[in-house]
This record gives C-alpha cells, structure tokens and sequence, in this order.
C-alpha cells in the first residue's frame, strides 16, 4: 500500500521521535536545576470552535439537550488513535471489533448503518460485509462528533432510524494561532504492544480570504498480543489516510470550501474479519487480505456572517467505500455515491426554522471473476423543515418534519417506488435554575435500504418489499449545581420491517427489533479538571425475544450493562494527567437458548483502565510528550461490541493486553 510514501512517513517519524525525546531530556535537566517554586493553578478551559459570527441555531436547542457532544477539546485531550478511544468514558457509545477493519459503532445497543452518519455533511453508507467495519475512519484530525442518540431532528438527514452521528473534521482556522496566516505540525506514537508506530504532518494556512490545510498520517505494525500474552492474528496495523481542504470567505462572509479525506487499509486480517476463528467450520485459511478504501469529496457554499432570515447552506458530496477481498474469490464490494442538500435557515429573534431539500443517489454493488457486476440502486428526494422556538424562558421546543420520496432499483431489475413522512418532537422545561427535564420522540421512515453487496445473488426475486420504519421515545431528567451534574433518563427504539437478506434466503426477510433501557450520568468539574462516570442498560430483542450476535447482525448487538469513568488534572499550563475506565457487568439474558443445535453462552464482565499523562516541554512550548498505558491492568477481554462471544463454536476477536505508547508532537 502506497509503498513510495510509507517509508518516506516513517524514516521522518523516527528522525521526529528521536529528536523530541532527546529535547525532553535537555529541557528536564534544565528544570531540575531551577526552582521552581510555587505552581499557579489554571482551569481545563472548554474551547469553543466557531466558524466567522454565524451561531449554530442548534446551540441550546430542545434537540440538542440529549446529544453526546464531543468536541476538539475532548478530542485532543484523549489523543485518539482509533474509533474506540474517541469515545471513552462514554457508555451509551460501544466500538467492538478489535481492529479498524472490524470495528463497528453501537449507540444503544443499534448499528451505525441505522443511523444518519455524516462526515462534514456528507452522508455515509458502508453496508457492504457483514464481516467488516461499516465506518473506516481517521479521528486524528476530526474537530467534534455529536451523537443523537434515539429521535434526531428533521435537518440531521435521511434515514436517522435509530439516531444520528455527525462528525466535523478541522479547518485550517481551528489550527492556527491568532495572527499567524501559516502553520504545521508534525507526531509519532510508538507503542509496546505489536510494535505499532503512526506518524503523520498537517500543513495549513490563510491569506486574503483563502484558507487551505494538507494531512496525511501513516501507521505500521505487528500483530498484538491480548490480555493473556496470545498473539492476535491478522492485528497488524497498516492505515494510511489523507484529508485537504481548501476555501475562500468573502468579507461579507460568503464562503466556499471544497475538502477531500480517504482512508485506506490493506493487510491481513482474520479470514471472517470481525471474528477471530470459527471452530469445527469448513477449512478455512486463518488470515486473508482485505483492502479497505473510504473516500468523501464535499463542496460547500455558506453565508457565515448570516442575520435574519437569509442563511443559505448548500452541500454537494460523493462517497464511495470499497471492501475487496483478492484471495481466495477476488471479492469487490462497493458502496457509495452523490448526496447533496440546499437549506436556509429563518431567524425570528431566539426561534428559528430550518427548511429545505436534500437527496441522495447510492449504488451497491459487487462482483467477482465467476460472477458479474450486481447492483442495487436507491435514488431519494426528502422535504424537510426543523423549528426551533423558545416559547418561554424556561421553555425550549423544536419539532420537525420530512417528506421523502425514494426509488428502489434490484439486482434483477426490479424498480419499487414509495414514500413516508418523518416527524419529531422535542421539549427541555427548567423546573428550577437546578433541575430540567427534557424528551423527545421521533417516527422516521427509512425506506427501502440496500442490502450488502457481499450476499447478493443473481437469482434473487424479489416480492413484498416494504420500507422499514423506526419509533424512538427518550426523557431525562438533569440536575446542576456548582459543578456537579447527574441526570437519569428512559429509552426506547422500535424497528418494524428492517430489511434483513441472504444469498440462499432471498433479497427481503423483514425483522422486527427493539432497543430500550435506562441511562444514569453524574460528574464534577473543578477550576483544574473533571471526573464523570455514565452507565447505559439497554436490553436488545428480537421480535419480543432476547436475541444473539448473528441473528441480529447488521442491525444491533446485545449490550446490557456497560459502564465509563473519565477523569483529568491539569497541574499546570505544562502538565495534565487523566484515567478513564470501560467495564460490562455480566450479560446472561440469552444464555441457554438454543441456535441450530448450539447452546449459547454468556457474556463475560470486564474492567478495562487507561491512564495518561501529557506534558508540554518548559523551554519549548511548540512540544508535547504524552504517555500512555492502555489497558494497565492487562485485562484479557473482547469488548461488549464484539461479534460471536456467545457461541461455544466462535472464538472472538480479543482486544490489546497491556501496551505503553509514546507520543510526541511539535508545531511550527
């Protein structure tokens, strides 16, 4: 993969490495040898990222008081290195899978590829192998990540069936310094645990209303080892991702921007990818190879410096994500295409109303040298508008409506036409200057989605298809008091006819399945730092019945109890130091039933920490250090995520023992 470049990366990043660590050490002996006297107390300071004078009418907004924000401030504080680590201490958010190619997101227990994902706009959709991850992402240069879990507003996009996850990555104003037009950085990790060593270099600026930003990232390995010194087959890493942006801002604030990202992973992986070894299956080779590409391309047009009721916003994208499997069937699955919407926004003092149209064209497709190209093709035109008004001071509303239009095309020829209508409500009441409470409820149609392209089948016919459709419910109640906040809160989400298929089964095999269970959040903050813990319950069935991994693969996952700690201290303006804990208690609901002759097992509990510190050098303010010990306690556990733990039959993927990483950065 890109073999002109990976060395190129990673004789830089050694060259970078060696000499940050060598700084460190001159500048620890040049502290030692000073007083240092007394340490002045500074905030972990929340930073705030806005593009021109434009205020995101979602900000305070009834549809926003449930989402899981997380922005750059997190993001740079848990450095994260893959999808797992954006989400730490976050326990209604669960990533199983072990390795990039595996790794699939859970927000309640529900799939990602049923809910609205969108990468800076852009509209994704990654069904294409069971067996691989549906979202291939680089979270290095991402600015913020908002989850709606559950009901989602009108404007969030088509499809949010069980939610929506909107990703943002950085523009070259969110990395430059006041008064500076150009910048760069460089890092390196290195880490203990299969050797895995990323290096990657931004370059960025702005001049005379033009902005533009460049990044790539490189990282290599071997195969690591799980929590009982087992080596891990088909674990290596090998992940290459680029992202360019470029823009022009107007001084009235006209602003166009064009951006480019892909992410690439090519190497041997378990020959089912997301499981570890079937026992007693057909002979299979243990590893295979897998190529692994994801690619967006967005416009934007904007007005940043908008007032009243002219705000126009128009987006253009294409997405394409390839999962190709050379040997032993020279595999090629595809799935992707353009998607676009063209919105203003109405301001009427502190309400507003969000309108517009947006669509989507998406090709699934896949073939082989025994078989030709099959494609399935979706085609949809939606309708929305979102108002969110304030009624009273302690009263916030928002309420929405989609219209969506949708054409379905089959592997056969088959051409279904249909249509539903979307609606959502939500409202935050402040009981007291202590105390909200705040719900919302959402029945979204979904359509009629692609199934993957890796079971399509020539011979299918196809018959009864019907849209599948999703009711989401959720309520919380707050309290905040001087740095303390806790908050409970109720949900549930039903899925009525999503559409299931299989190569021997035909192309539509609707399911009914239901999300719900409980949610408890509570945490302090100080001048200095934080500590917060969350705990989700969410119990997942299968048409009324517990269920297990494979019957309801693609849709969601059995998850029970999970539990996430985060914790950090900023010492001072030069050193911070954190933790965060992931635990699962016991999971049994499906223990004992019987799958095709198989008795099912329960899910083990685990307790996982992580620790951290980050210290910026004193006589060099443009270097950070940061150590890392990942799973300290060196706990042998697959995450609640993981595919197949229940079964006698499946050994899982396991994921990383004990691993001490070094980082290092430098700006310029």
């Amino acid at each position: 993969m890109s073999g002109y470049l990976a060395p190129k990366i990673g004789v830089a990043g050694c060259v970078l490495m060696l000499a940050l660590v060598q700084s460190a050490v001159v500048s620890a002996q040049e502290a030692s040898e000073q007083d240092q006297g007394a340490t002045a107390s500074v905030p972990l300071e929340q930073i705030t990222v806005e593009g021109g004078q434009e205020v995101d009418v979602r900000d305070g907004a009834a549809d926003s008081a449930a989402t899981i924000s997380i922005g750059q401030d997190d993001l740079e504080r848990s450095n994260p290195l893959s999808l797992e680590d954006v989400f730490e201490g976050e326990a209604t958010v669960q990533v199983g899978g072990g390795t990039a190619v595996s790794q699939k997101l859970y927000v309640n227990g529900i799939e990602d590829q049923n809910l609205a994902v969108t990468i800076d706009g852009a509209r994704q959709n990654q069904r294409i192998f069971h067996h691989a991850t549906t979202n291939l992402f680089d979270p290095a240069l991402f600015k913020s990540v908002d989850v709606y879990p559950g009901p989602a507003p009108a404007d969030a996009g088509p499809g949010a069936l069980g939610g929506a996850i909107a990703l943002e990555t950085v523009d070259a104003s969110d990395l430059l310094d006041d008064n500076d037009s150009l910048g760069a950085f460089a890092t390196a990790s290195y880490g203990t645990n299969g050797d895995p060593f990323v290096t990657g270099a931004a370059l960025y600026g702005a001049s005379g209303g033009f902005d533009g930003l460049g990044y790539v990232r490189y990282g290599e390995g071997d195969n690591y080892e799980d929590g009982d010194g087992r080596e891990v087959l088909g674990t290596a890493v090998d992940l290459l991702s680029f992202l360019g942006k470029g823009g022009f801002e107007s001084t009235d604030g006209h602003r166009f921007e064009a951006s480019g990202e892909r992410v690439i992973d090519d190497a041997n992986r378990p020959f089912r990818a997301n499981i570890g070894q079937i026992i007693g299956g057909r002979p299979v080779p243990l590893t295979r190879g897998y190529e692994v590409d994801r690619e967006t391309y967005t416009a934007r047009y904007e007005q940043t410096k908008a007032q009243g009721l002219f705000d126009p916003e128009l987006v253009l994208t294409y997405t394409e994500s390839e999962v190709n499997v050379p040997d032993p069937f020279g595999s090629e699955g595809s799935a992707g295409g353009w998607n676009g919407k063209a919105q203003n926004t109405f301001r009427f003092g502190r309400h507003s109303v969000v309108a517009g149209v947006d669509f989507y064209r998406e090709d699934a497709n896949y073939e082989d040298p025994e078989t030709p190209e099959l494609t399935e093709t979706i085609e949809n035109v939606g309708l929305f508008a979102q108002a969110r008004v304030e009624p009273l001071e302690q009263l916030a509303l928002s309420f929405g409506l989609r219209s969506d239009w949708q054409d379905f095309e089959g592997v056969d020829g088959t051409d279904e036409r249909t249509s539903g209508i979307s609606g959502n409500v939500f409202a935050e009441y402040a009981v007291t200057d202590n105390v909200s409470v705040q719900g919302g409820y959402s029945n979204v149609f979904g359509g009629i989605t692609t199934a993957e392209p890796y079971i399509f089948n020539p011979d299918w016919e196809y018959s009864d298809l019907d849209p599948v459709r999703a009711e989401n419910i959720s309520g919380d109640v707050v309290f905040n008091y001087r740095g303390f906040t806790a908050s409970a809160g109720l949900f549930r989400t039903d899925f009525d006819d999503a559409r299931n298929a299989s190569f021997g089964g035909g192309p539509f095999i609707p399911i009914d399945f239901r999300s719900e269970g409980f949610r408890l959040s509570a945490g302090y903050s100080w001048s200095d730092g934080f500590v917060r813990a969350t705990f989700t319950d969410a119990d997942v069935t299968l048409d009324g019945s517990s269920s297990d991994s494979f019957s309801l693969e693609d849709f969601a996952i059995p998850v029970g109890q999970t539990i996430g700690l985060e914790a950090a201290h900023r010492v001072d303006t030069n050193f911070t130091f954190g933790a965060s804990l992931e635990a699962a208690l016991e999971y049994d609901d499906s223990e004992g039933d019987d799958l095709e002759g198989e008795i099912l097992l329960a899910y083990d509990d685990y307790v996982v920490v992580d620790v951290y510190a980050d210290m910026v050098l004193p006589k060099h303010q443009n270097v950070s250090l940061r150590l890392d010990v990942e799973n300290l306690f060196d706990a042998d556990y697959s995450t609640r995520a993981t595919y197949g733990q229940e079964f006698e039959s499946v050994i899982p993927l396991r994921e990383p023992g004990r691993s001490i990483v070094l980082s290092a950065k430098i700006e310029f």
